[in-house]
């Protein structure tokens, strides 16, 4: 890549980071695609006047993740851990270049990643402003889910497995996606707009700043907030207390304890039902059985 195919967007940022510097070049290097970018690539600009390379990532985004992101721009703050969206097309964008390594399971979760969910979620509570692209957890959202994305998931990898731990997988997926309980626990939770896909993986630590990035926004969802923090800490954990503390700061209204309660009683649900196919076809049974312990348990605390 040149000088002259880099975007007008792509040359103002480079501008406003190093200000009086031009870019004179691009170096671009392939990395590793994931799950959901089948391409990524590492960009390093070359700039003029002797001024330090700036690196960024461009990769393959489908328009829910490029909407995802263009939104959570306006819940962007200082310290934060919503990456700037530098320049997107139809079926790409670029972004800073994160440093860091992922977050460990069980390792301390950076402070600011809670300070940037409760922007975020405060930024867009009740759903409004947000692009049709983004998906709605709704009762037909989650019937979809498990019918048309669990359940052939499921089947896909039923070789891995015993025929009983499949079968057990496909009745539990079935009751989940009828539990009469899905329609009123998700009316009584206000939606706002959520990374979707909030683990370890996704999470990078600086280990220089001790600051978290929260990358690959293909999971965007809009739907209830505990979502984004069930995943990685307790409801009753200080990490919830002060995204608790951060929500009070941008709405003046004390986070609802309901929000964290049913909330969580929600996510205990959707997450590993969600996150099912991915067991099947990557761990072994004895997890896979754990997972579906927990998606039986959470049926029927929603149930009682």
């Amino acid at each position: 890549m040149t000088a002259e195919e880099i975007t007008p967007a792509v040359a103002a940022w480079a501008e406003r980071v190093t200000p009086g510097a031009r870019v004179a070049g691009c170096t671009v290097r392939q990395l590793a695609g994931g799950s959901v970018a089948r391409w990524v690539e590492q960009l390093t600009l070359h700039l003029s006047g002797g001024h330090a390379p700036l690196e960024l990532v461009r990769k393959e985004a489908a328009a829910l993740e490029i909407g995802g992101l263009s939104a959570a721009q306006a819940a962007r703050a200082d310290d934060t851990a919503i990456p700037e969206l530098v320049a997107y097309g139809s079926d790409w964008l670029i972004l800073p270049f994160a440093p860091g390594a992922p977050l460990d399971w069980g390792d301390p979760v950076p402070a600011n990643l809670f300070d940037s969910l409760a922007a975020l979620h405060a930024r867009y509570h009740g759903g409004a402003g947000l692009p049709a692209a983004i998906p709605r957890v709704t009762p037909a959202w989650w019937r979809a889910l498990c019918l048309d994305w669990v359940d052939p998931g499921l089947r896909a990898h039923a070789a891995r497995h015993p025929a009983a731990t499949t079968a057990r997988a496909r009745a539990l997926i079935g009751r989940a996606a009828s539990l009469p309980a899905a329609a009123a626990v998700l009316a009584s939770l206000p939606p706002t707009l959520l990374h979707g896909d909030v683990h370890p993986g996704n999470v990078l630590v600086d280990a220089g700043t001790g600051r978290a990035t929260l990358i690959d926004w293909g999971g965007s969802r809009v739907g209830p907030a505990a979502l984004d923090l069930a995943n990685l800490v307790t409801a009753d954990s200080a990490d919830v207390a002060r995204y608790g503390a951060a929500w009070l700061e941008r709405t003046g209204q004390p986070l609802p304890a309901s929000a964290v309660e049913l909330g969580y009683r929600w996510a205990a649900l959707q997450i590993p039902v969600q996150y099912l196919p991915w067991e099947a076809g990557h761990r072994p049974t004895r997890d896979v059985e754990a997972a579906l312990d927990q998606i039986e348990q959470a049926i029927d605390r929603l149930s009682g």
